[in-house]
């Protein structure tokens, strides 16, 4: 995607590596058993793998946000889906608001050890009742002086069930008043439920989660009370982000897998790669793919420069690769005919556990009818600024 640094060059390669031994050979059984490997946290944990991208003062190695685009690539490129959205829902979804507005105190007893992979984490929003419209929760916290009592449920929450704590996104007024909790899984009143026969995503972990009476106390307010909404917006253009290249790495699996078939499948006298009908199956993949790469890499550099302000151009990332990355997917199962159907070739894994991506952070109803609200108000504010310039001429 861009031409690495020496550092982010070894965190790949030690990554690359770290795959090759602990992943690769086990992901089959990990997928039969639909298990989450909770101990591949503490193991990526021990090797820096968690807090890259995290300051040097929490426990982090201080590196840029290519380090986390680096490891989000190259799990996507392993076709292990279901760990890599784990690992995501714990490393940037909960721990990048403990490390923006936690207190020092918050920092050390939740986000460190997190980043060691000693405890694990979730964010918990969606509801039976609430998915992509965050405004619509129903979760209550009752303001009780010391305390907050928080009653609700929530559901599709990753890491839930074999998590230490989450963070909780309660309302705790009208409209867009919102507290972040940090709630410990373990605490009275909290108890969750396992979401199995899921599509995808085998090797990840997927809870109902159920709070009833729990007393959290105010030092585990995350942030300001009330302000919750707004701090979660400003977060999930990373995540949405980083989604992005978690599409575009596993469309590149798919391709790679799909490109070796062709090149050595037998058929009417020759290989597959040889019939037109599927050189162009392989370039029209191929140039889909590079648009993905592209727009990724687009909007991944203008985070970086002026981050959760490119809004409109990370939004656009994550709908078009989580589209583009499931037709390329599905080309490469096309092109491998009744191998691709089966559990061997690892095309079939690949095309379920990317379906996730066009609903996960945000589905792509909403993506484009926030786009939509981005180029109309362009237009407006474009006719408004024509407007005023010919007042200044006729005046």
């Amino acid at each position: 995607m861009k031409n690495f640094n020496e550092e982010q060059q070894l965190l790949r390669d030690a990554l690359r590596q770290f795959i090759a031994k602990e992943i690769t050979p086990n992901v089959q059984e990990w997928e039969d058993k639909e298990e989450c490997p909770k101990h591949l946290f503490k193991l990526m944990g021990e090797q820096g793998f968690i807090g890259a991208n995290f300051p040097e003062e929490v426990g982090g190695s201080g590196m840029d946000f290519w380090a986390s685009v680096i490891i989000m690539a190259e799990l996507s490129y392993a076709n292990i889906g279901g760990f890599t959205g784990s690992y995501y829902a714990h490393t940037f979804l909960p721990l990048p608001l403990l490390n923006a507005i936690g207190t020092t105190e918050q920092q050390e007893k939740y986000l460190r050890p997190a980043l060691m992979g000693d405890q694990i984490a979730s964010l918990a929003i969606t509801e039976p009742g609430a998915g992509s419209d965050v405004k619509g929760i129903k979760t209550h916290g009752e303001d009780k002086g010391d305390y907050f009592l928080l009653n609700g449920a929530k559901t599709f929450i990753t890491n839930a069930n074999i998590g230490d704590f989450m963070v909780v996104v309660t309302r705790t007024g009208e409209g867009h008043r919102m507290t972040l909790l940090l709630v410990e899984n373990q605490w009275e009143g909290v108890s969750t439920s396992p979401i199995d026969k899921k599509l995808g995503w085998h090797t990840s972990d997927t809870a109902q989660v159920f709070f009833d009476n729990v007393k959290v106390p105010k030092a585990n307010v995350l942030g300001e009370a009330h302000k919750g909404f707004y701090y979660l917006m400003n977060n999930i253009q990373e995540e949405r982000l980083l989604m992005s290249v978690m599409a575009t790495y596993s469309a590149q699996y798919a391709y790679d897998q799909a490109l070796q078939y062709v090149r050595e499948r037998k058929a009417f006298g020759g290989t597959l790669g040889e019939l037109q009908v599927i050189r162009h199956k392989i370039a029209h993949m191929a140039t889909q793919l590079e648009a993905c790469r592209a727009m990724t890499r687009s909007a991944i550099e203008s985070f970086i420069e002026i981050g959760p302000k490119a809004t409109e151009l990370i939004t656009m990332s994550k709908v078009f690769t989580a589209e583009e990355s499931m037709k390329i997917i599905n080309q490469a199962i096309q092109v491998h005919g009744g191998n691709g159907y089966v559990e061997t070739y690892g095309i079939a894994r690949a095309w379920r556990d990317t379906r996730l991506f066009s609903i996960g952070a945000g589905s792509s109803e909403i993506m484009y009818e926030i786009i939509s609200k981005f180029e109309i108000d362009r237009i407006k504010h474009e006719k408004q600024f024509v407007e005023s310039r010919k007042g200044n001429v006729t005046a």
